[in-house]
Order: C-alpha cells, then structure tokens, then sequence
C-alpha cells in the first residue's frame, strides 16, 4: 500500500491520480515480497509514476503499448538526464520503469514491449552452441565469447562449411590478428577450430579442415603471472573485518579466492550441498563440468558458516552467495570480479592489475612459496596440463638461485 511509504496525503493523491496510479498498491506489495525495502521502494515508485506519466502524456494506455515503446521512453529519460547517473549507472527512474513493466506482464497479463528484440542466431550457430555443451560440457559464458567470432566467420566465408578451405581460413585468421591483441586473435583460434570441430562431425565439412587453422606464434612460458604479495593479500582481507552483512560476505568470497585460488565462475556456482561439513570438504565443478573435491581451510570454512548464519538473505536457493539487495538470486561471476576489484582499490595497493584472477595467481604463488609441489598446485587449481602450472616456478627465486649457473669467465650478475 502507498499509505506504507508515503504519510503527505497530497503526495499519496498524486500518486493515485496517474496513469500507473490503480496498479501501485499491489505493486508496492509485490516489492516488498521479492525483498525490497522501505526506502528502495519509494525510489522505485518515482520511475514507476514517471512510466505512468509519460504513458498518459503520449496519449497511449498501459493496456496496449505500441512496438519500440521501451526504447522511446529510455530516450525521453537520456533527454531528461535520468537515463543514467554520474557514474554510468541506471537511474531509479529507469529501474523503476522497468520493474513496473515487469510486473504488470507477470502479475496483470498486460504484454509491455520491451527494447526491440535482437535478431535470432544463425541455426548453425545454435546448433553449435548445443553440441559445444552436450559434448564438450562448455559453460554458457565461453560459448557467448565463441558466438562473435563464428558468426564472424559465418559472414566472412559463408554458410557453406563444404566450402571452406586451408587459404580462406588462414586469410579470416590472419585478418584479425593483424588489428587486435595476441589474446583476442587466440580467441579468435580457438573459436573457430571448434566450430570446425562440430562441423567436421556433423558431416558439414571435409575432415582434417581445423588443423588448417594457423596458430598464434607465442614463446612457451614466455610471460610472469601477475600476483600479489601476502602482507598485500592480507591487507586486502582486512578490509572485510566489519559486522556490515556485505563485508561477511564479501571476505567469505575473498578467502575462497586466495586461499584456495578458485575462479569467480567456481565461487558464483558454489552451492549449500557441494560442501561436505564432516569432511572439511566442498566440490567445484569447474571448466569442462570436470568436478574436484578440495579441502575446506578452517577459516574459509569459518568465514563461509558465519555468512550463511549472519549476513544470507533468507531465501529458498541452493546457492551459497546472494545479491546484497533485492531482488534476492544468486551473484554471478562479474560480482565476483568486482568484490575483488574493490577490496584492492579499498586497500590501497599498487597491483599489476585488479579482479579476482590476480587473487589465483596469488594463491598459487603463495602455495609455492609454503614448499608446495607443482603437481599439488595443479590439483588445487585443477589445470588439466602441468605445463599451465609450470609457469609458477618462475616466480620461485629462491628456487632459481639455486640452479642458477655462474657467468663463465666471471661473477655472475
């Protein structure tokens, strides 16, 4: 109810008299069960009232939105300045526009257009994406990554895969290589010998077509993972000292990323029963679906009960961490990447670079640095090649000197 959120009654009457007026009271409880709270919702009600207006302004009615009305109404908030506040983000007005159009489609049946609909994949790209994860148990984020390069690939040699050949994809390869980063044009690689690979093994194409896809020349081992030092991981994690709700579960995130070296992807999928409380274990199920079970340290394990008897929202999902504010659902990798990101930048460290992938590297380092074997790393980051965890060893100068040999004819630098 309005009467819930606004005592003016001159406030309350104004509410009432728009377009979105008779839908606002069911709305506000329909707010409130998904988890939002008092003042959330008042900032919501702005742009619900402001849809409303702007509906009846136009001469249209909430009952029947003409095609592209999303999309017009987004423009008429970037002419007001309410699209977007100073920092890029969305406004209240947006996001409570878009939470009414919500629910009046899934509470009222009334169909809101939203933004104009992207045009459908070509069916062979579906089709592979299907089998990428059928047969190769490829995450939906990868094949996301993979989809511009093969329909790039799709654009520029055609829809024919019979009709590919050694030259044509030698000339797509080198084309993007020559304009972009050594790590895109790998991408580029790797997209297009498995969509080679699908096509091959569908009958769509001649065998042998993907070997012909030319590499990317780059020195084994060639670069230094990026980490940070433990008196700077420990830094990082005081941060996260406080009894705020966020902080229990941001240094619950934070200790899985450097003691144990997971990815954000492993941290998000994390569920209440993939932890095993009387072993002191939990299972990940990692790129490739390939599963592991890894030991549970007694202060990640510490630091992860707390969140889940303190800070969780109480909510019917089997993920382990939830999104701090309403709507309530699993976090996903990218809030991974930005719990980390903000507790370096809150710690005031110089680093190589920010995310959670610098905490891997750190975590692996700092296993190394403890006497721990490559083999071990391996297991505990669970690379599929040892040669993936060699590179760690460069990082080990103490190891180095060891076997170093002096500069002949002279003493070494």
């Amino acid at each position: 109810m309005l009467t819930n959120y606004f005592k003016s009654i001159p406030t309350i009457a104004r509410y009432r008299s728009g377009s979105a007026g008779p839908y606002l009271d069911p709305f506000t409880d329909w707010l409130a069960k998904r988890g939002y709270d008092h003042d959330a919702v008042r900032h919501i009600l702005l742009g619900a009232d402001a849809f409303g207006n702007w509906v009846q302004a136009n001469d249209l009615s909430l009952m029947s939105l003409p095609e592209g009305t999303w999309n017009t109404f987004c423009d008429h908030l970037a002419e007001q300045g309410r699209l977007r506040g100073t920092r890029g983000l969305h406004t209240s007005y947006w996001r409570g526009a878009k939470l009414f159009t919500e629910f009046l489609h899934v509470q009222h049946g009334i169909v809101v257009i939203g933004a104009t609909a992207p045009p459908p994949h070509p069916e062979m790209v579906t089709a592979f994406e299907h089998w990428m994860q059928m047969h190769r148990g490829v995450k939906p984020s990868t094949l996301v990554t993979y989809r511009r390069h093969v329909i790039d690939l799709l654009s520029t040699l055609g829809s024919q895969p019979e009709q590919f050949n050694a030259s044509k994809l030698h000339a797509f390869i080198l084309a993007y290589a020559k304009h972009n980063g050594r790590a895109m044009a790998r991408t580029r690689v790797k997209a297009t010998r498995m969509f080679l690979r699908f096509v091959i093994a569908t009958g769509r194409c001649q065998p042998g077509l993907d070997a012909a896809v030319p590499t990317i020349a780059e020195w084994r081992l060639a670069g230094l993972p990026r980490y940070l030092q433990p008196a700077d991981v420990e830094l990082i994690l005081a941060g996260c000292t406080s009894a705020r709700s966020i902080d229990i579960r941001d240094r619950a995130i934070l200790l899985l990323l450097t003691r144990l070296g997971l990815r954000a992807s492993d941290v998000a999928a994390l569920k209440l029963d993939d932890i095993d409380w009387t072993q002191g274990t939990f299972t990940v199920i990692g790129k490739s679906r390939r599963e592991a079970k890894l030991p549970l340290p007694q202060d990640v394990g510490d630091a992860i009960l707390t969140y889940l008897q303190q800070a969780r929202p109480r909510v019917n999902d089997v993920h382990i961490f939830i999104t701090e504010v309403a709507p309530w659902e699993p976090i996903t990798p990218n809030v991974v990447k930005h719990v980390a990101t903000r507790a370096i930048q809150r710690a005031g460290i110089e680093a190589p670079s920010y995310g959670s992938h610098i905490l891997r590297h750190s975590a692996a380092t700092g296993l190394l640095r403890h006497g721990a074997s490559l083999q071990v790393i391996g297991e505990v980051l669970r690379h599929r090649d040892i040669d993936t965890t060699a590179l760690y060893a460069k990082v080990d100068t103490g190891l180095l000197q060891q076997v170093i040999r002096p500069w002949p004819g002279g003493t070494s630098c």
